[in-house]
């Protein structure tokens, strides 16, 4: 099957004030759901490499999905999480 470029928009909002705003992941996937999940596992890759105090690993291209803003403190919806197929 022929992958998309899709965009994944998840609320965050930070504990304890009530600021919040979005993290956009963006990669290749066939599906809106494998986009999805592409866009968790770049976060939780980028999560245990931050507990690890080592560096959060960048992609390779820009259609590779990864997590480099990842904001301690901040809480990410993922149960709000949307996501679209963009123009390359």
């Amino acid at each position: 099957m022929h992958q998309f470029l899709w965009q994944v928009d998840v609320p965050i909002e930070r504990v304890g004030t009530d600021e919040y705003g979005v993290h956009v992941f963006t990669g290749l996937a066939e599906t809106g759901h494998e986009a999805r999940q592409a866009a968790r596992r770049a976060w939780e890759t980028a999560l245990l490499h931050a507990m690890a105090d080592d560096d959060i690993p960048a992609a390779a291209h820009r259609t590779d999905w990864s997590a480099r803003g990842l904001r301690p403190g901040w809480n990410l919806r993922w149960d709000q999480a949307t996501h679209k197929g963009i123009d390359p």
